[in-house]
């Protein structure tokens, strides 16, 4: 935990600076010691921790992690290009995919309780930010999962229960969250009435309509249909709202409802 602060700072930079395509040299200082990491173009083309060369991709993330252990760090960017080449890496890498590797040791290992703590109850979204650190990034299994659930909007409470997730999805999410990739979203009940509106009329299937992949199965499917409930149940809307509005909003959820059971019971087809 003594290095998550600082790993949070220079990750959630080094994102930036890839998102921007930046280049030029990232300056590190801390505790007396000093650290640089140079990019062109968002790509990390060389770094060295006390005059030590990193000279293999290992070699970064090493480096990036032991100053993630210092305290009261000072970063600052100087852009400008680098002239020497004899300490380039043989292969640049993309800062996030650096950032992403960090977060993930410096997480490692932290207690449930801190996690919950700091995830609550809300539920979490996908962020712009969070759509770009994985492009292109090698994904672990309960990732992947993870993943495709935020992309849909998930409960914090739910998220050790679901299908691929667990303990190890649960602290991946509140990576995310301090990174700044997933963040708690307010609203959204109209537009989502309207889009569960349109896949009724079109008749979609019973995972369709519960944002479900298709053979996902009854467990899936009560955790989904409860989460689009809270956003679409009539009440959600208030009682100044009109008598149409809420009348479609009875009869999705309870289209949702049927689709559940369907799932539930083998005949979603």
């Amino acid at each position: 935990m003594r290095a998550l602060p600082s790993a949070t700072t220079v990750c959630r930079v080094l994102i930036g600076l890839d998102r921007a395509g930046a280049s030029g040299t990232l300056h590190v200082h801390g505790e007396g010691r000093r650290a640089t990491i140079s990019l062109e173009s968002s790509q990390i083309v060389g770094a060295n921790i006390d005059r030590r060369v990193a000279t293999s991709h290992r070699h970064v993330f090493e480096n990036v992690l032991q100053m993630c252990t210092w305290e009261g760090l000072i970063l600052r960017l100087v852009q400008a290009p680098a002239a020497a080449t004899w300490w380039k890496l043989a292969e640049p890498v993309p800062a996030r995919t650096v950032a992403l590797q960090t977060m993930r040791a410096a997480v490692k290992g932290v207690d449930t309780a801190s996690v919950r703590s700091g995830l609550g109850n809300t539920t979490y979204h996908l962020t712009e930010a969070g759509e770009s650190l994985f492009r292109g990034a090698e994904l672990r299994p309960e990732e992947t999962a993870v993943l495709f659930w935020l992309r849909r909007g998930v409960p914090a409470e739910d998220l050790l229960t679901l299908t691929g997730c667990g303990l190890a999805g649960y602290r991946f999410v509140w990576m995310l969250k301090l990174l700044g990739a997933a963040s708690p979203k307010a609203g959204g009940s109209y537009p989502l009435l309207l889009r569960k509106r349109r896949q009724m009329r079109k008749q979609v299937s019973a995972h369709a309509l519960l944002d479900l992949p298709e053979g996902a199965g009854g467990r899936d499917a009560r955790i989904a249909l409860r989460k689009l409930v809270r956003d679409l149940h009539p009440d959600r809307f208030g009682e100044r709202a009109p008598p149409a509005l809420r009348r479609a909003s009875g009869e999705i959820v309870t289209a949702l409802v049927d689709a559940e059971a369907r799932i539930a019971s083998g005949r979603a087809d």
